[in-house]
């Protein structure tokens, strides 16, 4: 009985297509130019001196909100800029700079931003000849993208009417780097008849290897690790980092074909093999190993970290600017890449669940086959088989799909 006597919204009572044209169609703006030819109206019948007022007021009014805006935006040049770099799954910044000739007011930016969430458009209050504003964002997906314009709008004084104004600017190359995860390990390489595989070792520092790097001294390391000449160079105590003769080169091989390339957006096949292969070659990397990307976009690509890379961006930028624009598989790709380099015997390699082809690989050589679950990519809420791994030989194999966790993916 409560319900019953509760008074029921308009809303709930008219269908959604009526009321999706009524706000459609009307506003403030409408309603004031239908009171403002209503009072003329009803003056000129009546002849009543008061309602000429009002309609002179009102008409006052519409005028001035159609021409102030118009007004603010004359004239404003709007520039942007890039403080920092941007990397897929993190905050991003993009600076603005507004300059007008004059004193402006109530000026509002809205930018386009096609490798991140729709965020809020920039608003300033006042603006003398030069204003300054930061816009923060969350980057969705990596890639390489050029913004060359934006929207300018005002609606001042009184917020009727909103005037837009296209903006070009100078143009700007945005890069943003693939999201990459701290893995744990990735898998050592097998002979045909092991058993198991397991985690890397830390390479030894200080041993009488190959010379790989030098790194800032830390508590507990020997005196005769010192590279005295880059610490008198630095003023600060480096030692010097030996790389094993033993220790794997990893070769990875990326599949840029359109038709590897399931799913949309940031939640792609091809998106989640490029964030495996950062991460895999930070890693590699970081624990002394020499690591190599090899991929095929249209244009043949291939390279090469060493061990104990200080910095590893000229990868990261390289992994930005990949489109899956190729048409060599993961397989070929590999295959090619050994020619160049035979000394790599830890091979990634990315598939679909679908494709069975495999790089013919010798014997000795490890095979990290990385199976990509394309329903899981292209159907979200339908029900996947799940992660797993298992071993043919010297094959192993990894299943990754769309909810995989990739940090924990070699766990």
């Amino acid at each position: 009985m409560n319900g019953m006597n509760q008074p029921v919204l308009l809303s709930n009572r008219l269908p959604p297509a009526i009321i999706a044209l009524i706000q459609r169609w009307v506003s403030l703006h409408g309603v004031l130019w239908l009171l403002t030819l209503a009072c003329f109206l009803v003056a000129w019948n009546r002849g009543l001196a008061l309602l000429y007022g009002l309609f002179a007021l009102s008409l006052a009014l519409l005028l001035i909100s159609h021409v102030m805006p118009w007004l603010q935006l004359r004239g404003v040049k709007v520039e942007r800029s890039l403080p920092d770099d941007l990397s897929a799954g993190s905050q991003g910044t993009l600076a603005y700079r507004l300059s007008a000739p004059g004193r402006r007011y109530h000026l509002q930016i809205s930018d386009r931003l096609p490798f991140a969430e729709q965020g809020h458009p920039l608003f300033f209050s006042r603006s003398d000849s030069h204003n300054h504003q930061r816009q923060t964002f969350h980057c969705e997906r990596r890639g390489r993208y050029l913004l060359r314009e934006l929207t300018l709008s005002s609606a001042y004084p009184f917020g009727i009417v909103t005037r837009n104004q296209r903006i070009v600017t100078e143009p700007l190359e945005v890069l943003v780097l693939p999201r990459v995860f701290e893995l744990s390990r990735i898998p050592l390489p097998v002979v045909a008849d092991a058993r198991s595989d397991g985690d890397l070792a830390v390479p030894q520092q200080g041993g009488h290897h190959e010379f790989a790097a030098v790194r800032e001294y830390s508590h507990g390391d020997e005196l005769r690790s010192i590279h005295w000449r880059a610490s008198a160079r630095r003023q600060q105590l480096v030692v010097k980092e030996y790389e094993r003769s033993d220790r794997p080169t990893l070769l990875v091989a990326l599949d840029c074909r359109p038709g590897f390339n399931q799913g949309e957006g940031s939640r792609s096949t091809f998106e989640y093999a490029v964030s495996i292969a950062a991460s895999m070659i930070h890693f590699a990397s970081r624990d002394g190993m020499q690591a190599i990307l090899v991929a095929d976009d249209g244009e043949w690509h291939e390279q090469v970290i060493p061990a104990y890379a200080p910095d590893l961006y000229i990868l990261y930028e390289l992994l930005a600017r990949l489109d899956a624009t190729g048409s060599e598989s993961s397989a070929r790709v590999a295959e090619q890449a050994l020619v160049s380099f035979p000394r790599a015997n830890l091979i990634a390699g990315f598939r679909l669940s679908g494709d069975s082809e495999l790089p013919a690989l010798s014997s000795y050589l490890t095979h990290i086959d990385l199976e990509m679950d394309e329903e899981s990519f292209l159907f979200p809420l339908k029900r996947y088989q799940g992660t797993g791994r298992r071993r043919e030989g010297n094959r192993l194999i990894y299943r990754v799909d769309a909810l995989t966790p990739l940090e924990t993916l070699f766990q």
